[in-house]
């Protein structure tokens, strides 16, 4: 494995990720996080060459990449494993993209406000120009952690049977980017006959609109006890509804002129 360290630090240091706005599917790319099982791994790169997605990253992988089942199982798409960016952590990769859409075979409830889940059909829901868009998926053995999830800005679940909730993640990695695929294609046909206007807010804008809100919960003497769920809060609605550039400086404009008039 030491040869897999060292040249996880030589890709890391290089890593760029190339936008193309006349093509959706070059602007997402698919994160793993710690792999461990070859068979899943060349599953979901021959999943998405299937499906139209070429930009793999791997964080940390628990497995050797030369191993001859992921070329097996990958077939012609072990060309998407060969190229893929190698990472060592999640958090170097957050501001790289304006969205980072975890997964998650355990949503949230009004006590878990991390994981508050969508369905996957729900992705992209708004027709938005999007730079640069990344889905996480976890470790096979224990999916993502909340400190992870916290890191993202959506996150997707599947609905499944509660008997048997969890599934494999190449299976779950099949069902999410089939239904970001579609979405992809409704998006192309539209553009033919109608540009998007709307530019989506990137990460920094966002997380300036979240200071401001803090700031402004702190100023008016809101319960101390209850700032952080009300900042997460915030944070999930901002990132669900998928807020544009402009719709993010108005309310900015908006708390500005709010906690002025609060210090006066």
């Amino acid at each position: 494995m030491i040869f897999y360290e060292v040249e996880m630090i030589r890709v890391n240091d290089a890593i760029q990720f190339e936008r193309n706005d006349n093509n959706l599917w070059n602007n997402i790319s698919i994160i793993l996080v710690e792999p461990s099982k070859p068979q899943n791994l060349g599953s979901i790169a021959r999943v998405m060459m299937n499906l139209g997605f070429y930009n793999l990253v791997i964080v940390n992988p628990r497995l050797n990449l030369a191993d001859p089942e992921i070329e097996i199982v990958s077939r012609r798409a072990n060309t998407i494993i060969n190229r893929a960016h190698l990472v060592s952590d999640l958090i170097g990769l957050r501001e790289r993209f304006d969205f980072l859409i975890g997964t998650t075979s355990r949503s949230g409830s009004d006590y878990n406000l991390r994981r508050v889940a969508i369905p996957p059909e729900r992705l992209l829901e708004e027709k938005l120009e999007a730079n640069k868009l990344a889905i996480v998926f976890g470790r096979e053995q224990h999916g993502l952690t909340n400190a992870e999830i916290e890191l993202c800005d959506l996150v997707v679940t599947i609905p499944t049977h509660p008997s048997y909730p969890v599934l494999n993640i190449s299976h779950a990695a099949t069902i999410t980017l089939y239904f970001l695929s579609r979405r992809f294609r409704t998006i192309s046909r539209d553009d033919q006959e109608e540009k998007p206007k709307h530019r989506v807010a990137s990460y920094k804008e966002r997380q300036q609109l979240l200071n401001y809100f803090e700031r402004l919960i702190h100023t008016s003497g809101y319960h101390p006890e209850k700032r952080h769920v009300a900042s997460q809060v915030f944070s999930n609605i901002i990132s669900r509804g998928y807020v544009t550039g402009r719709e993010l400086t108005t309310l900015m404009g908006v708390l500005k002129w709010v906690e002025l008039n609060l210090q006066s």
